[in-house]
């Protein structure tokens, strides 16, 4: 017969399974929706008119990577975004099995889950936020793993991923607008509007956040808005991010 001492504790592990797994259906039933279109870019002036955009706001965004985006193809974005609004160092993972995450830093950084919906489609994605204030951008990925917080680090981990730091570097440098748009009908808050201009391309996307249930009709909205304002989607709806590495690493192939 098992001692009644024995109890306690094997309570206490149990109280403790619970309460990681109810926390961890709350932070996903927290998750809230980006909804997102690529337009064309070359009508941005004529997008930023329909949409009365207003506020624009400049800045870089950066994103680091092997030469054969091994980052991108475990679902690991490493980004740093600097300019008049935005100076954070983000790392972000889009889980194709939907695997359900905690916030690894206990509360203690800016932790988001988010679903990314593109093409009218969603992907589950975690990502930890921090302060970058640092006027020097890092090269190296070694550079980038030592400013890594313990949070973010956690995230890796939880994340299942494989990282040779030794190979990453800074694969892009990206011009980066972004616009508020007044209110539109339909909508509850306003839609963010960003263009990004790279060398060899330019990406301008339209999007609004809403709840974790309001996802797909958030996106029909968005393309009952743009078929109504006469304006033109892009022929490629990928995320913007996996279009742009994806350009510049082709790009620069031999």
């Amino acid at each position: 017969m098992r001692s009644a001492k024995h109890d306690p504790p094997r309570r206490i592990l149990l109280l403790c399974a619970h309460l990681l797994l109810v926390s961890a259906l709350r932070a996903q039933e927290s998750c809230r929706v980006e909804a997102k279109l690529l337009l064309s870019p070359e009508e941005t002036q004529s997008v930023i008119a329909s949409l009365n955009a207003r506020k624009e706001r400049p800045g870089r965004v950066y994103f680091f990577d092997t030469s054969s985006l091994d980052l991108l193809s475990q679902g690991i974005i490493v980004r740093l975004r600097q300019g008049s609004s935005k100076n954070d160092l983000t790392v972000k993972t889009r889980l194709p099995n939907e695997k359900t995450l905690y916030d690894p830093s206990g509360g203690r950084e800016k932790f988001k889950c988010q679903v990314d919906m593109s093409a009218g489609r969603g992907t589950l994605s975690y990502s930890i936020e921090n302060s970058y204030a640092r006027p020097r951008i890092p090269e190296t990925g070694n550079d980038v793993s030592r400013l890594l917080s313990a949070g973010q680090e956690k995230l890796l981990q939880e994340a299942q991923v494989s990282i040779d730091w030794s190979r990453v570097k800074r694969i892009a440098d990206i011009k980066s607008t972004d616009w508020k748009t007044k209110h539109q009908p339909h909508f509850q808050k306003k839609l963010a509007l960003e263009l990004w201009e790279w060398p060899t391309g330019k990406s301008l996307e339209l999007s609004t956040t809403v709840g974790r249930d309001a996802g797909p009709s958030a996106y029909r909205k968005l393309q009952e808005l743009v078929k109504a304002k006469g304006l033109s989607m892009s022929g490629n709806q990928e995320f913007k991010t996996t279009m742009v590495l994806e350009a510049l690493t082709h790009a620069a192939a031999p």
